[in-house]
């Protein structure tokens, strides 16, 4: 059964190249859970995101050489 469409936010569509098991793992975890593999990878992208150390801090600590 389809899901209706519901977007909060304006949509882009893009591409990425995946290596070939990375996607099976997407699609599989995608089936087992009854999502989208889009809908996984946009949670899974927004997430890694908010947990990425800011670019700043980085540069704070990288060494002078």
């Amino acid at each position: 059964m389809a899901r209706p469409k519901v977007h909060h936010e304006e949509r882009v569509t893009t591409a990425f190249r995946l290596p070939k098991e990375l996607h099976a793992k997407l699609t599989d975890a995608a089936a087992e859970r009854d999502l989208s593999a889009n809908f996984l990878a946009v949670k899974a992208l927004e997430e890694f995101l908010e947990n990425l150390v800011p670019a700043e801090e980085l540069r704070l600590t990288r060494s002078a050489s």
